[in-house]
């Protein structure tokens, strides 16, 4: 009820900010970027994974959203220029898709038991995906015809996933399977760069995810070994985007 409420919100917020910024809009910009995005906070905090064949446990609620890996993703943009005298401001909304694996060192880990035969099972690293949806301000100056710094804030609301991992068991071997619910947090994001020209841009930018609460799950072959828990963490990420604008 909680997240539909602030959905309900934001979507309210936009409609009142393009209505009361329309009337002035110089012209309108739709936007795609390509994001390469380095995991900070407690997104990459280390990880206590122990690399012991004959007794593997996967990452669980204690390290689940940290350890990170570099990641890809991409955004669209929708917003209404309009002059403001010493340059141009872009009211916009934009979704973002953006993808982190756990790191290679830990991945390695999953990997090297594959070929433990006492497992029978292959096991399976988590992956992270966030979608931030962001309502920001961008202020662009014109210092040549080609040159044109920007600067930008946006706050919002971001749904985290999480996938699951560990391994299902494979004749008589224990199962340990980890699935996570995040519920999702209250986000925002600061960038600068510059657009050459009109429709390309170069860019670096924080986004914060808040403070995630994810709701964990273990499985195994005991009814009585599932339980139930909740982890807090506080993630974020820093990103190179490159825009193409229309």
């Amino acid at each position: 009820m909680i997240k539909s409420n602030y959905l309900r919100g934001l979507c309210v917020a936009v409609a009142m900010f393009f209505v009361a910024f329309g009337a002035q809009a110089q012209r309108f910009e739709t936007s795609l970027y390509f994001n390469g995005v380095l995991p900070v906070r407690q997104f990459n905090d280390q990880v206590n994974l122990v690399d012991v064949f004959d007794n593997f446990t996967p990452i669980n609620r204690t390290d689940i959203a940290k350890g990170a890996s570099a990641g890809l993703g991409a955004t669209g943009r929708f917003g209404m220029w309009f002059d403001v005298g010493y340059g141009q401001l872009l009211p916009y909304i934009e979704a973002s898709f953006l993808w982190n694996a756990t790191k290679t060192k830990y991945r390695d880990i999953y990997d090297d038991n594959t070929k433990n035969d006492s497992l029978r099972a292959t096991p399976v690293a988590p992956n992270y995906f966030n979608v931030p949806l962001l309502l920001g301000l961008k202020y662009r100056y014109e210092i040549t015809p080609i040159i044109k710094p920007f600067l930008e804030l946006s706050i919002g609301y971001d749904a985290m996933f999480v996938s699951s991992n560990g391994y299902r068991h494979n004749e008589n071997t224990t199962n340990m399977w980890y699935s996570y619910k995040p519920t999702g947090a209250m986000a925002w994001s600061v960038g600068a760069g510059t657009y050459f020209g009109d429709n390309v841009s170069l860019g670096v930018y924080f986004v914060n995810f808040g403070s995630q609460r994810i709701e964990y799950t273990k499985r195994s072959d005991r009814p009585d070994a599932d339980n139930y828990t909740v982890e807090k963490r506080k993630l974020g990420e820093l990103g190179l985007r490159i825009g193409f604008h229309f």
